[in-house]
């Protein structure tokens, strides 16, 4: 199934929940209006965003909690950012023909936070590793 692209809300809420996701924390809409607290987004806005999200089941259900006297579904990524990225790029037309191409233009556009050789040489063994990886047919 062809994922979709993220509107902007969906992206906004999709950004908080792979934060929570990342500490290994599900969430509820409760715990995202919280998350949201003093920005610019409508609960009602964040409560679209995941059904929306549900829907294309970039997040999925990760239990239940008592909130009250009733229950609140808890929600995580099903995707990683890096997944999404892909689903992203691919949709704009860049490809796996394209991949030395645009590595080499996120290291010219991240230039200014990797000062250090000592980041150089581990992005040149995550590369390899990739390489690795591709070679023994593991992706």
């Amino acid at each position: 199934m062809k994922k979709e692209i993220m509107d902007k809300r969906e992206s906004r809420v999709m950004q908080k929940v792979w934060e929570q996701t990342d500490l290994e924390n599900p969430v509820s809409v409760a715990d995202l209006e919280e998350l949201f607290e003093g920005e610019k987004i409508s609960k009602i806005s964040i409560f679209k965003a995941v059904q929306s999200l549900l829907k294309k089941e970039y997040i999925g259900v990760a239990g239940l909690e008592l909130a009250g006297t009733v229950y609140a579904r808890k929600f995580k990524a099903m995707i990683t950012r890096e997944q999404y990225a892909a689903i992203a790029l691919a949709d704009s037309g860049i490809h796996t023909s394209s991949l030395g191409s645009l590595v080499l233009a996120m290291i010219g556009n991240d230039r200014d936070d990797r000062p250090d050789e000592t980041k150089d040489e581990e992005l040149i063994k995550d590369l390899e590793m990739v390489i690795d990886r591709i070679r023994n047919k593991e992706v």
